[in-house]
Parts: C-alpha cells; sequence; structure tokens
C-alpha cells in the first residue's frame, strides 16, 4: 500500500480563516451550557464544576447537540474527536486515547479507557454497544484519571450522563432517516414534577434499518440493525439537604451481518502458501475482494446484545460537607457470530457469546465551600462475574479428516470450545485535599489505593460444531483424547482445564498546581501516576508455564495547560501539553507451543511506552449570527521498548513471529489530527430561523494493526460534513438535514489477520439523513 500523508493543500484549506484551535464539540455554547452563568459544567472531579476551572484537557458535547448531528453511539460522538477511536471489532471492542488503548484480541482485556454512565464503570469493551437515550453530555477526558475513576482509567474516560427530571414537565421526540441506508431512529423522552418532591422522566429508542455494505450471501445490505432502549428516571427531593435519584435502563439489540467488514488485500503475498484460507478460497470461490461495500460471507452473522442497568444516587448535605453514595448494578449478554475466513465457503466460524454482571457501591464525602481548604475522600467496591466462550466452527478440515482420523468422521465439523469464567473484586481508597494559599493559587494533592483480586478457570475442548454459529458438542470421552492429539498437530493448541488466582495492589498518588492569572485565564501544572491491574489470556492455547496472564500496566503522566477567555468571554482558547511514560502496557501479540502451525495469541507488556503532544482548542462566538471553532492534536505516541512484540502475517510467515517495535509509533496514533466547524444562523421571516453548519475532520495517516503492519495503514484523509436546519423556536419544531462523509471516504476502523488475508472493517460511507425534532 502506497504510503501518503494527508495533502497540504487540503489541510491549508481546512484552516484557513482560523486563528486558533478550537474544540470539535464547542459550538453549541447554548445547548452545553448548564449554569445560569452559559458555562459548560462537567464531573471530571466527582464534583460539579466549569469545565474552565477544571485541570484536564477534555472535549465535551451536550446530548441535544448529538442529536442534531444524528448520533447513535460513542463510536459515532467521538469520530471528530482528535486522536480519539472507538469501533466494533472481534474478540474485544476498541477504545483508544491518544494512541493508548487495550486493542481487540483478547476478550478478557479490561479498557484502559474506561466508560462511565452516570458514575456507574462499565469496564467490558462490549458495553460501547449501548444506544445513546437521552443524553444530557458526554465529557472525553483525556489522560489517566486514576484517583477519581479509580485503576482501570489508564489512557482516559468516557464520562456520560444522562437526564434527569426537572422542576417544570418538557420533554421531546425526534425521528431521523437516513436515506443511503433505509434506516430509521425514533427517540422521546418526557418527564417532570409528579409532587412538590417528586420528579420522573421516561425515554425510549427504537432504530430499525439497514446498513451500507452488500452481503451477497444473504442478499442483504448489513449491518441491518433492530434496536430498542428505554430508561425510567426518578428523582425525590423531600427536604432541602435530601436527594435520592434512582435510574432503571433497559435495552435490546440485534444486528443482522455481525461485523461491517470485508476480506481485502487479496491476493495474498506469493509466501503464504495455505490454498484453503482467506484470500485464496474466496478468488477461487469468485468472491469480490475489491476494496469497496461488497461481501461474500457466510449468512447468519450477526450480533446480538442485551443490556440492563439500575443506579441509586443518593445525596445529603450536612453542612460543611455532602454525603454521596452511588449504588450500581450492570448486566450485559452479547453474542457475536463472526464468519472468519470472511469467504463465502464454509471454512471457519466463530461464535462469541459474553455474559457479564456488575455490582459496585462508591461512598464519598466532599467540603461545600470553597476557602482556602476543601477535601472529598471516599471508599469504592466493585465485584464482578464474566462468563464467555469462544466456539470455533473448522469446516475446512471436514474434506482431509476422514482419511486421516477415521473415528472422527461420525463428528465433523471439527470444532473448538474455550469456556473461561473470571470473578473480579476491586478495593479502592482515594482522597483529594485542594489547599488555596491565596486567593490566586490552589495546590491539590490526592491519591488512590486499589487492590484488585481476580480468580480465573478456562476449560478448553474440541468436539462436534452441529451448527454454523453455536455450541461445540463434547465427544465421547474415549476420543478426547484423540481429538486433543489431532487439535494439536493442526496447530490449534491444546485442550483441558486450568485455573489461576492473582492479586494486584498499587498506590496513586497526583499533584495539581493552579494558578488563576485573571478572572479569565487559568494555568495549570500536574503530575499523576497511574495503574492497571493484570489479567488472564482467554485465547491462552499454548499450554506453556506462565502464559496464562499476564502483568499490570503503570504510567506516570505529566501536563501543563492554560485555560483562557477573551473578549468577554466570547472567545474560548485552550492549551495543554502532555507526556505519559506508561510501563508494562498490555499488548496482544504472537506465541507459538513449538507445534508445527502452532500460532496463537498471547498478551505481553510492553516494556515501555510514551505519550506526548499538544493539544489546542478555540471556540469562538462571533456575533450572534456566527460561531466556529476548531481542536487540534498533535501527538507522538511510540513504544520506548517492545522487543518482544507479537510479528504481523508477513513477519510469521518470514519466520519471525517475534519483532522488536522500539522506536515505532503506536496503534490509532496519528501525528496530527484535527476538526473544525463554522455555523451561521440568520432568521428567515418573522418565525423561522436557519442554521448551517459545515464541518470538517482532518487527520494524518495511522496504522490500526497492533504490531506496525506496512499494509494497514490508514492514509490522511479530510472528511466533511453538513447540517442545514429550519426551526420554528415558538411552535417547538426543528427540521434537518445531516450529511456525513460527503467526501465518501473510505475509512478502515479494525482489522483481523492471518495467512496473509485481511479482514478490514469500514465506517460509514457518505449519507444524507432528515430529521425532525418536536420539544414540548
Amino acid at each position: 500500500m502506497k504510503k501518503k500523508s494527508i495533502q497540504g493543500a487540503s489541510l491549508a484549506a481546512v484552516l484557513a480563516g482560523v486563528l486558533l484551535q478550537a474544540p470539535a464539540w464547542a459550538a453549541d455554547r447554548e445547548a452545553d451550557a448548564a449554569a445560569d452563568s452559559g458555562e459548560i459544567i462537567v464531573t471530571a472531579q466527582k464534583r460539579a464544576e466549569p469545565l474552565q476551572k477544571v485541570p484536564v484537557s477534555a472535549a465535551v458535547v451536550s446530548g441535544i447537540t448529538l442529536q442534531k448531528q444524528g448520533v447513535a453511539s460513542i463510536q459515532d460522538a467521538v469520530q471528530h474527536v482528535p486522536a480519539v477511536y472507538v469501533s466494533q471489532a472481534g474478540p474485544a471492542n476498541l477504545l483508544f486515547i491518544r494512541g493508548v488503548g487495550s486493542g481487540d484480541n483478547n476478550p478478557l482485556f479490561e479498557q484502559s479507557v474506561a466508560t462511565f454512565v452516570d458514575g456507574i464503570y462499565r469496564g467490558r469493551s462490549r458495553s460501547t454497544q449501548s444506544s445513546f437515550l437521552d443524553i444530557e453530555r458526554v465529557e472525553v477526558l483525556k489522560g489517566p484519571q486514576s484517583v477519581y475513576f479509580g485503576n482501570n482509567s489508564i489512557a482516559g474516560v468516557f464520562n456520560i450522563a444522562t437526564k434527569n427530571p426537572g422542576d417544570h414537565w418538557e420533554g421531546y421526540v425526534r425521528g431521523l432517516y437516513n436515506f443511503n441506508f433505509d434506516n430509521a431512529t425514533i427517540e422521546g423522552a418526557v418527564g417532570g414534577p409528579v409532587t412538590d418532591t417528586l420528579g420522573i422522566r421516561v425515554a425510549g429508542l427504537v432504530q430499525r434499518g439497514d446498513g451500507w455494505l452488500l452481503d451477497k450471501s444473504s442478499g442483504i445490505h448489513i449491518p441491518r440493525v433492530r434496536n430498542y432502549a428505554g430508561r425510567v428516571t426518578l428523582l425525590w427531593k423531600p427536604t432541602d439537604r435530601l436527594s435520592v435519584n434512582l435510574k432503571a435502563h433497559a435495552e435490546r439489540g440485534r444486528q443482522k451481518g455481525g461485523l461491517a467488514a470485508k476480506l481485502t488485500n487479496c491476493p495474498p503475498l506469493p509466501i503464504f502458501t495455505n490454498v484453503n484460507f482467506g484470500c485464496t478460497a474466496a478468488i477461487a470461490a469468485g468472491d469480490d475482494t475489491r476494496p469497496n461495500y461488497v461481501r461474500s460471507q457466510n449468512p447468519d452473522q450477526g450480533i446480538d446484545f442485551d443490556a440492563q442497568s439500575a443506579i441509586s444516587t443518593i445525596s445529603y448535605e450536612a453542612d460543611p460537607f455532602t454525603l454521596t453514595s452511588v449504588t450500581g448494578y450492570y448486566h450485559h449478554k452479547y453474542n457475536l457470530k463472526l464468519d472468519v475466513d470472511a469467504a463465502s465457503p464454509d471454512l471457519a466460524n466463530f461464535t462469541v457469546p459474553e455474559r457479564f454482571s456488575q455490582f459496585s457501591q462508591e461512598f464519598r464525602v466532599a467540603s461545600n465551600g470553597t476557602g482556602p481548604f476543601d477535601y472529598m475522600f471516599g471508599a469504592y467496591y466493585e465485584h464482578d462475574k464474566l462468563r464467555g466462550q469462544i466456539y470455533a466452527n473448522y469446516g475446512l478440515f471436514t474434506p482431509i479428516l476422514p482419511n486421516l482420523v477415521p473415528p472422527l468422521a461420525p463428528y465433523l465439523p471439527f470444532g473448538q470450545a474455550d469456556d473461561f469464567r473470571q470473578v473480579s473484586d476491586i478495593y479502592g481508597l482515594f482522597a483529594s485535599v485542594v489547599v488555596r494559599p491565596t486567593d490566586k493559587l490552589d495546590i491539590t494533592l490526592a491519591a488512590r489505593q486499589s487492590w484488585v483480586d481476580k480468580h480465573f478457570g478456562i476449560n478448553q475442548y474440541f468436539g462436534m460444531a452441529t451448527q454454523p454459529f453455536g455450541p461445540i458438542v463434547p465427544l465421547p470421552a474415549a476420543l478426547a483424547p484423540v481429538a486433543a492429539a489431532v487439535g494439536k498437530q493442526l496447530g490449534l493448541g491444546v485442550a483441558g482445564y486450568r485455573a489461576e488466582n492473582r492479586s494486584d495492589a498499587h498506590f496513586s498518588p497526583s499533584i495539581t498546581i493552579g494558578y488563576d492569572f485573571t478572572p479569565d485565564i487559568r494555568g495549570y501544572a500536574k503530575y499523576v501516576n497511574g495503574f492497571k491491574a493484570g489479567g488472564y489470556n482467554g485465547l491462552e492455547h499454548t499450554g506453556l508455564p506462565g502464559t496464562l496472564s499476564f502483568g499490570p500496566e503503570y504510567v506516570d503522566s505529566y501536563e501543563v495547560g492554560l485555560k483562557t477567555q477573551w473578549f468577554n468571554r466570547r472567545l474560548t482558547f485552550n492549551i495543554a501539553a502532555f507526556r505519559s511514560d506508561f510501563e508494562g502496557l498490555q499488548q496482544s501479540a504472537i506465541g507459538t507451543n513449538g507445534v508445527q502451525g502452532g500460532i496463537f495469541p498471547v498478551v505481553r507488556n510492553a516494556k515501555g511506552a510514551r505519550s506526548q503532544g499538544i493539544e489546542t482548542d478555540m471556540a469562538w462566538r462571533v456575533n450572534e449570527h456566527w460561531n466556529t471553532s476548531l481542536s487540534l492534536t498533535w501527538l507522538d505516541s511510540k513504544f520506548t521498548d517492545f522487543k518482544n512484540a507479537g510479528g504481523s502475517p508477513t513477519d510469521i510467515a518470514l519466520g519471525h513471529p517475534t519483532i522488536d517495535l522500539s522506536g515505532k509509533r503506536g496503534r490509532y496514533a496519528p501525528e496530527l489530527s484535527g476538526n473544525f466547524n463554522v455555523e451561521y444562523m440568520f432568521d428567515l421571516g418573522q418565525s423561522l430561523q436557519v442554521k448551517l453548519r459545515p464541518e470538517a475532520m482532518f487527520t494524518t495517516r495511522y496504522n490500526i494493526s497492533p504490531n506496525n503492519d506496512p499494509l494497514l495503514w490508514q492514509e490522511g484523509f479530510v472528511k466533511l460534513g453538513a447540517t442545514v436546519s429550519v426551526a420554528n423556536p415558538s411552535q417547538g419544531w426543528e427540521f434537518s438535514v445531516i450529511g456525513k462523509n460527503l467526501t465518501d471516504r473510505r475509512i478502515m476502523n479494525f482489522e483481523a489477520g492471518s495467512n496473509g488475508s485481511y479482514i478490514i472493517g469500514t465506517e460509514e460511507p457518505w449519507s444524507i439523513s432528515a430529521q425532525l425534532r418536536y420539544d414540548f
């Protein structure tokens, strides 16, 4: 693949006319305002604070802005945030900030980018399948957030807040239709006071429609979705001091066609001799392997996702402090059916179900004042149960096994199962103290002590795949040793049961110094130490000692920043420089047990990695008609010491399953990325308002593989979008036409490769949607 960076002329066109850089989501100030002053309010430090006063580099967007742009998920929401990537993938989904994430090659990874919804941690990557419903705001907090959000937030946090009942009855309903994908969404909410002390809010969402990738085997455009979600929120304030917030949420998602991915980069290089898999099999079958939106794969692929949650937040103001209790229960059931050879012949199918449940409890005590001394301290407990399986149906061995091993002939297709369970207990104590020696200077000392205990067991066996997608039936006991020997010779690894326990503990300190040069200019400098516990490899098939578990991650992070507002706060300009030094970054790699053909996913801790750069953002309210904003990130993210990294398929074919990635850039780490938008509003007649909002997202090239595969560079691009809206504020309606990816760039977002063949997932191509919203 030819290497090419972003065109200078295109970048110049995007940047022309702007003085400074700005946040991707700062334009809709009126929607983002959560206080009478119009300031953006966040809870990045477990307090409601103005964003301009919080010492963190962040991007914040309101729920109404998300709706106006037709955003339906966290994956869509962060597409225009520089150096932030979220995507569906195979064994796990992808979440990256500043070139750091946990990858998608292991189903047991906790995510280095943590997700919180209404204060409750969602550590499994599959929770990103959730649809956005009645969102108040999304905060993207960059860099380690260990003290306030726990041990698994070593790279950053997605902090999502949903709406609560207000002090008067109000609501909305919106309908969106995507013409290109024949996809429709209806969402609505209503809430208000039932009595003087009790409020309620009810919200619901239905989404049905097709996707953008034609699957010739099933005859439909995928991903074909059927999503349903609902939430009920109760807010009880029996006194001025006591507040009880209860939320119950449930959703059901069905996605036909599985992942929006296809086989590309065909034919494979001549060094790959496997003639019955991936590209070779697809070409022989006449499949479309061109880089387009047409594929031929096994039918009946899909993704099922069901989730339920219940959250109780109780707050009591007892001068001079506030007591807060946050109790959460979350459960999801997920199942992925995936054609891993990505060709029309029935060669290899994986079924990847997952069940996860979590209970958490947090208590906090926080001072109420802003005097010379402020404090917060608390305790946290979490109990998780995870059960997952990986069922592999190896139809490619059916023609050869009856002659090689006749006793197995009645039990074909040959299948393999990984059945694992993990129980985790997480304990934490945290505290922060703010000292203000003067009215301009503040010093924050904070720390968190974490303890993580994990109990893991995995049963691996070979058996009969009775259906293309589904469980593997164990063979009769007499044949189990035969199947284990055959699986080992076929390069499929070992069978048997293994179990381990591990405990990790760490103390994470931080110090922040803030200084108010003027009421509108604030500088800060901070140091944060972060930690993520070790874990287990749910794909461990080598059987070698010491390979089932992997060690923890650590980070020392430094950041200096300046947050400023000018011209009566019409212009906001922020800049931050950061550097994070990681030790033990958990990375997927390739291992072998010495058996012919035995190449297996393993997890290794990279000895050293560094993410550093500069982020700037600007929002300028030029006048009552014009708003503009731009954000820009320069990023240098690379491994500083990773001599035992896993090789690419080409490296492995050349006899190098282990390579040295020291000095190489990390995954999803473009050197330069940003977002620019302009908003122009004007009146049409006496009752109508028109809003025009063009937007451009731009990036230089970046690699999407965990091993810097030279065939998997996403070239630099400029992606354009635009929204045109007509509204009648007095009647409460707004009609919008939303254009996305108008330059129709084919953008890779995840990959899976073996034997020279690559399955590539892509973002949505260009589309036009129409949306009607009514507020009441």
